[in-house]
């Protein structure tokens, strides 16, 4: 079950990021001084930031927000992508510690920063776990990938189509095709084709793809551009030669 085991690591990383950023909104943020515990709490924060309540330089660290939840969205797909967006997500949250004062809401007021509190912490601990799981499951893929340079060869139907791609049939993670049998684990790439004629003539269908596994569909899929799916006779290499 190793292509589920990356599902699962990416799973955990996510609930705890997720978890952690959550109740961060419910704390307060930091100290400004002549107030601290009763100063605006994280969803304030967030929700100010977005509309551009918050102009200083200390404010720009409000842009972690959108790289967090641009990793967030990438970590099961794409992970390279969601490590470089929580790395972003981190050193902008990180330099608010370099801050030393932070302008309000209202207009020409600036306050120094004398202290921070529970939910900068949190939301700062939010980035870093989004940062080392993701790392890790990009390392882990990759490793993966790297075993498996010669492209599985896997015979669908291109008829059983899904969102960006095609759902594969296996059984747990093995993927069944005739007499075929081959495990399917997370992010390979693959050539997927199938038998076709052009004018009585055999001529296949093939493209490649990329394998990973929906936790929603719960089943494995192929995911690839569908105008890349071409006859090999309209390519200069045809992929089955591989």
């Amino acid at each position: 079950m190793q292509g589920q085991s990356y599902v699962t690591l990416s799973k955990i990383t996510l609930v705890i990021s997720l978890s952690l950023y959550l109740v961060s909104l419910t704390q307060q943020g930091y100290c400004i001084s002549g107030a601290c515990g009763n100063h605006w709490s994280g969803v304030s924060l967030v929700a100010m930031g977005a509309i551009g309540g918050i102009m200083s330089l200390a404010g720009l660290t409000w842009y972690a927000n959108p790289a967090l939840w641009a990793a967030w969205s990438q970590i099961n797909n794409k992970p390279k992508r969601a490590v470089i967006f929580s790395l972003v997500g981190t050193i902008l949250a990180t330099s608010f510690l370099l801050a030393t004062e932070i302008s309000d809401v209202k207009p020409n007021i600036t306050s120094y920063i004398t202290g921070y509190q529970t939910g900068y912490w949190l939301w700062l601990a939010s980035m870093a776990t989004m940062l080392v799981g993701s790392l890790i499951n990009y390392l882990v893929t990759k490793n993966h990938h790297a075993t498996n340079q010669r492209l599985a060869l896997l015979q669908v139907d291109f008829n059983n189509r899904y969102s960006g791609g095609i759902k594969l049939k296996t059984h747990k993670d093995v993927y069944r095709h005739n007499k075929t049998k081959i495990r399917l684990q997370y992010g390979i790439h693959a050539i997927l084709w199938d038998v076709d004629y052009d004018d009585k003539k055999r001529d296949d269908l093939a493209v490649e793809a990329f394998i990973y596994y929906n936790r929603t569909e719960k089943s494995w899929v192929a995911r690839f551009d569908f105008n890349d799916l071409l006859h090999e006779s309209q390519r200069e290499k045809p992929l089955l030669d591989n």
